[in-house]
């Protein structure tokens, strides 16, 4: 009886373990003023009209998920939470990177991808499609060292914000064009 009672607790531990992930305290489509008052912090200038990025470190929203080093950023377009950013902030050596916390927390929440056997040499990107859910994880070198982000949205307040981004691009490409 004792090693069923123990098989039934260690099952369960696995269970709740293999699906915990950080409650960011905020639901997409959340409005602003709502966010503002229960989380705080203050929006980061963007160079868009319309949007607003309130970064904030994930330990501060997270204590309990170990990302040391990792930042948050909550997107706002038009007062609306459309979309939630994970981000390594990484130094001149990617010792964010290098610790594979990113990584090992997106693998642990959305589920594991192949990063061959050196998961620190991994260059690429996973999207993950759960029920009403638009995950990216992205891992590529640039010219500021490693760039490294988990991006969560909806399908709809993805396609929304792609769309508001193109619509920016478009006119900042026409005022490029007039002059």
């Amino acid at each position: 009886m004792k090693i069923i009672t123990k098989a039934i607790i260690l099952f369960l531990f696995l269970i709740s373990s293999a699906y915990s992930a950080c409650d960011f305290n905020a639901n997409f489509g959340d409005n602003k003023s709502a966010f503002e008052e229960k989380i705080g912090g203050r929006s980061f200038p963007s160079e868009y009209p319309g949007l607003e990025i309130f970064p904030m470190l994930a330990n501060d929203i997270c204590p309990n998920e170990s990302l040391d080093d990792i930042g948050i950023e909550f997107k706002f377009l038009n007062d609306q939470l459309i979309a939630i950013n994970l981000v390594a902030l990484n130094d001149e050596k990617n010792h964010v990177s290098e610790k594979l916390t990113l990584m090992n927390y997106t693998k642990k929440v959305y589920g594991k991808f192949d990063t061959s056997q050196n998961p620190k040499s991994y260059s690429g990107f996973e999207i993950f499609e759960k029920p009403n859910q638009f995950v990216v994880y992205k891992r590529f070198p640039s010219q500021d060292g490693m760039d490294e982000q988990l991006y969560i949205s909806t399908p709809t307040f993805d396609k929304k914000l792609m769309q508001f981004y193109a619509k920016m691009e478009m006119g900042m490409e026409e005022n490029n064009n007039e002059n």
